[in-house]
């Protein structure tokens, strides 16, 4: 990764995208696998972030800062209860087997399940999603990405493009479009900003299909990282 950054070629965006990139996918996590709760959408309230960042991501994230400041907390829940909560009955189905295969829990899901024993990833007894939820996959995606003990770019651009790319941008257009959605539209317009700049970190094309350092997004006060439910 440092070999990367200090490529004269590389882009000029990349050390500010990469400063936050793990903090935006503990983002998503949080406001998908649950209704965000008053901590949540304060720290969204008072988000910062390095300018230099592409400028659609940059535009994506005021907009998911003023809807947290416009929509209130019981207004933001009941969009999350219509649209996820319970499996079928919600409007939106954020599973991958079902968009790319229009099924639930198939092979997928038994793809993923073998390429996350191979990471050393393992579901934590008292989660209730499935590992193929949206939410779970943005949760893989932080372990893999954080600085520290992540993984390398190239295991993250291979899980990227075969569980995200493959069906996740998809997921953001219909949220984006459905009826009602205020707040979750604009976490689907953020959703399908990062996940284009994130396939151009990684060099891959967020918008395929698949067949069958100090610093970072923050608030005022602390880093935003969510704890994953996946580890």
């Amino acid at each position: 990764m440092e070999q990367l950054m200090n490529n004269p070629t590389t882009p000029g965006w990349y050390t500010a995208y990469a400063a936050i990139r793990t903090e935006c996918y503990a983002m998503l996590a949080s406001v998908l696998g649950q209704a965000p709760s008053e901590k949540t959408i304060g720290i969204l309230q008072n988000l910062q972030w390095d300018e230099a960042i592409p400028g659609k991501l940059d535009r994506a994230l005021r907009e998911i800062r003023q809807a947290a400041c416009e929509i209130t907390r019981i207004g933001i829940e009941a969009e999350f209860n219509r649209f996820f909560v319970g499996m079928g009955c919600g409007e939106m189905v954020p599973y991958a087997s079902w968009y790319r295969e229009r099924m639930i829990q198939s092979s997928p899901l038994a793809s993923l399940r073998t390429d996350l024993m191979r990471l050393g990833i393992v579901r934590q007894s008292d989660s209730y999603e499935s590992e193929e939820h949206a939410a779970a996959l943005c949760e893989v995606m932080v372990l893999l990405s954080r600085e520290a003990d992540g993984a390398s770019h190239a295991a993250q651009a291979e899980f990227f493009k075969k569980h995200i790319a493959s069906w996740v941008m998809r997921f953001f257009k219909d949220l984006r479009s459905v009826n009602g959605a205020d707040f979750y539209r604009s976490v689907a317009s953020f959703g399908g900003c990062f996940l284009e700049v994130e396939g151009e970190y990684l060099n891959v094309d967020a918008n395929m299909q698949i067949p069958i350092h100090e610093g970072g997004l923050h608030n005022e006060t602390r880093n935003y990282r969510q704890p994953a439910n996946i580890h």
